[in-house]
C-alpha cells in the first residue's frame, strides 16, 4: 500500500499550471462538471453546439472552445443523435455509446464503461467524456444515499486524473430550488465535483431565453449569464453577465416574510412562513442571508443564538409599528413576565424537591 505524500512549497509552485480550458470556465480537462436542468430545457442542445463547436474551436455562449474529440455516453436513441448531427455536424472525432444498456448498469459494467473511455482517451486523444444522464447511467439505486453516489464515482476521478475532462448531466429535484441545490439526490454529489451548472427557463423573456448559473473551484467560472439561442439555432448569444447572487436574488422573499411579521422572527418561524409559492431556501441558506442582511442593517436581531435565546430578526421599521399597538405590548409585558419566571425556576429547587428526587 502507497503511503500518502507530503507536497512542499516548490512542489505547489509547479503544480499550479494555468487550467487548459476546453469550455473555458465550464470544462477542463482533469476537471468534473455537473450539468443541471429540467427534462427538455436545452440540455442537449446546448452539448450538441458544443460538439459542433470543437470540431475547429470556436466560441460558445461568449466563452472560447478548444477543438478535439469527444465521447458521449448517452441515454438518448442513435436516432436522435443522428439527426443532430445531420443538423450541426459534429465532425468525425467523436464516439457515441448510446443507449448502452438495457436498464441500469451493473457496477462492473459501469466500470467497464469507463475502461473503454480510458482506452479512447489514450489511443484516439478523445479528451471530453460526456455522460448524459447519470440517473439512468450511474449504477447507483438510491441517490439520496451519499455512500453508493461516491462509490460509483469515484472510479470517474481516478479517469479524470489521467487528463480527462467530463461532464455529468442531471436531472433536478422536484418542485422549486434554491441556486446551488438544484441538483437531485445527496449534496455528495455537487460537493464531490469541481464545477456545477444549473440552466434553466427565466420567468420572463421568451422561449429561446436560459438562465446558466455557475458554482466553482474555478474564478474562471462565470458566476451567472442570460443566454438567448439564435433564431438558427447554432450559437447562444448571451445577454448578460451581471446575474444577482442568491441572496439578492431572495432578499425580497425574505423582506415579505418579514413585512407580514406580527414579532421578531427566528429562523425556524420564517421558514414556516415562506410562501409556498417561492423556493423555500435551506436551513443552512436562510442563516447566511440573515446575517448578510443584519450586516447590512437591511434587518435588527436580538439573541445569542443559543437554544434559550435563539436569534430573533425584524424590520427595523416594524419595531415602530409594533410599539404604537396595545395589545403587542401587553403580550410582551406577559411573555417577559413568564420568561423571567422560567429563568428564576430553571435549575433551582426548593430542598423538598431536592430530597424527593433523590428518593
Amino acid at each position: 500500500m502507497n503511503e500518502p505524500q507530503g507536497l512542499w512549497k516548490a512542489q505547489l509552485a509547479t503544480a499550479a499550471k494555468p487550467v487548459s480550458w476546453l469550455w473555458e470556465g465550464y470544462a477542463a480537462p482533469g476537471q468534473i462538471t455537473l450539468l443541471t436542468s429540467q427534462w427538455k430545457s436545452g440540455k442537449t442542445t446546448l452539448l450538441s453546439l458544443l460538439l459542433a463547436r470543437r470540431i475547429a474551436g470556436g466560441t460558445l455562449a461568449g466563452r472560447a472552445v478548444a477543438p478535439g474529440g469527444t465521447i458521449i455516453v448517452s441515454e438518448e436513441s442513435a436516432t436522435l443523435w443522428g439527426r443532430r448531427e445531420q443538423k450541426l455536424g459534429f465532425g468525425d472525432n467523436n464516439c457515441f455509446f448510446c443507449r448502452p444498456y438495457g436498464g441500469k448498469p451493473s457496477f462492473e459494467q459501469w466500470l467497464d464503461m469507463l475502461g473503454r473511455l480510458e482506452r479512447l482517451h489514450q489511443e484516439h486523444g478523445l479528451n471530453l467524456a460526456i455522460i448524459d444522464s447519470l440517473t439512468s447511467l450511474l449504477p447507483v439505486r438510491d441517490e439520496n444515499r451519499a455512500t453508493p453516489m461516491v462509490e460509483a464515482l469515484d472510479p470517474l476521478r481516478r479517469l479524470t486524473e489521467k487528463g480527462l475532462a467530463s461532464i455529468l448531466v442531471h436531472h433536478p429535484k422536484k418542485g422549486v430550488t434554491i441556486e446551488g441545490q438544484a441538483a437531485r439526490g445527496t449534496g455528495a454529489l455537487t460537493s464531490f465535483v469541481d464545477i456545477t451548472l444549473e440552466m434553466a427557463r427565466p420567468r420572463s423573456g421568451g422561449e429561446r431565453r436560459r438562465r446558466l448559473v455557475g458554482h466553482s473551484r474555478f474564478e474562471e467560472t462565470p458566476a451567472g449569464v442570460l443566454m438567448e439561442l439564435e433564431p438558427d439555432g447554432r450559437d447562444y448569444r448571451v445577454l448578460d453577465e451581471s446575474l444577482p447572487d442568491d441572496f439578492t436574488a431572495n432578499w425580497d422573499y425574505l423582506r415579505m416574510v418579514l413585512e407580514d411579521a406580527d414579532d421578531k422572527y427566528t429562523r425556524s418561524r420564517i421558514l414556516e412562513d415562506w410562501p409556498a409559492d417561492f423556493p423555500k431556501p435551506s436551513p443552512v441558506s436562510l442563516w447566511r442571508w440573515l446575517e448578510r442582511a443584519a450586516a447590512e442593517n437591511r434587518v435588527c436581531r436580538e439573541g445569542t443564538g443559543r437554544k434559550r435565546k435563539p436569534f430573533r430578526y425584524w424590520l427595523p421599521a416594524k419595531e415602530a409599528q409594533w410599539r404604537s399597538d396595545p395589545l403587542w405590548q401587553l403580550e410582551r409585558q406577559i411573555d417577559e413576565i413568564a420568561r423571567k419566571s422560567e429563568e428564576t425556576n430553571f435549575g433551582i429547587r426548593k430542598p423538598a424537591e431536592e430530597k424527593a428526587t433523590l428518593k
